[in-house]
């Protein structure tokens, strides 16, 4: 299938149970698409829906903003927040057209600064996002500890077997 049949579009109210059923209910406080309560909260002039033959094919969801934490020089810039894809949509050029339309969108607002980010892992998307000009400019390190017990002493043990004083 070629990306010719993908069509993308502003979304509406309606398409919110495609966006909830795929994208999934996830623990995450702040992101509107991870609380059935709160995703009507979205703009919908910032979250854009991809069809493939009229059936949900994914969603781009990004947001503006003024001087990030990370780049303060900036005065305006917009962060795409999400690019999902449907696993059996995926390779169909869905995710390129939904950048492609959001870019578009972005640059008619006076955007000139886009920011997003991906695992290191994620290859298609790493090659998505340099494909279209993206460049990496910083890396952030994330860490996990699992606690399992905190003994008198105040040292935090992992399952590990790790010690961490705290």
């Amino acid at each position: 299938m070629s990306s010719a049949n993908v069509i993308v579009r502003y979304s509406t109210e309606s398409d919110m149970p495609n966006i909830e059923g795929h994208y999934g209910r996830l623990d995450n406080l702040g992101d509107p698409f991870c609380d059935v309560a709160r995703i009507q909260e979205v703009r919908f002039d910032w979250l854009v829906i991809a069809e493939v033959g009229e059936e949900y094919a994914g969603f781009l969801y990004w947001h503006l903003g003024e001087k990030p934490f990370f780049a303060p020089k900036i005065a305006r810039f917009a962060h795409v927040r999400e690019v999902q894809v449907v696993e059996r949509f995926q390779g169909w050029g869905v995710g390129r057209k939904l950048m492609i339309y959001a870019l578009e969108r972005l640059k008619a607002l006076g955007i000139q600064d886009i920011f997003l980010a991906t695992a290191e892992t994620n290859e298609a998307a790493r090659h998505l996002y340099e494909s279209l000009g993206f460049t990496q400019f910083r890396k952030q390190i994330q860490y996990a500890l699992r606690v399992d017990d905190q003994p008198e002493d105040g040292a935090y043990l992992s399952r590990n077997g790790r010690v961490w004083v705290g």
